[in-house]
């Protein structure tokens, strides 16, 4: 799956909303596994996201991040550039956390098709 999927926030929403779904056991944890590795996935995402930032905001003379309004790292047009592209290349990679058959989830799942829709690299028949 794609790294830009995980950060998609209609996939987290989805997924979170399969977890709260009465599922077979043997499923459940199946896909608490399949959360966990999601959720490291992310948190890899922000922490070298951050890092990239770091690197390529502009500082002030003491060294220092420029943030504008809002909490946003300022950029340079030229470093803009180079952050875009490199987290392009970073969203464009494939992520291996797993995958739930749909016939184990069982006949009590109550998840409409926008769901269905986000989830469907990480469903499979």
């Amino acid at each position: 799956m794609k790294l830009s999927k995980l950060v998609d926030p209609t996939f987290q929403a989805a997924l979170k909303k399969l977890s709260t779904q009465d599922i077979p056991l043997k499923s459940a944890f199946k896909l608490k596994g399949v959360i966990k590795q999601v959720n490291e996935a992310l948190t890899n995402y922000e922490n070298v996201r951050v890092d990239a930032l770091k690197r390529f905001g502009e500082k002030n003379d003491s060294g220092d991040l420029v943030v504008g309004e809002g909490g946003s790292v300022k950029l340079s047009e030229d470093n803009a550039a180079g952050f875009v592209k490199e987290l392009n290349e970073l969203l464009n990679s494939d992520i291996d956390v797993g995958s739930v058959k749909v016939s184990e989830l069982g006949d009590k799942l109550s998840i409409g098709t926008t769901e269905l829709m986000a989830l469907e690299d990480l469903l499979v028949d």
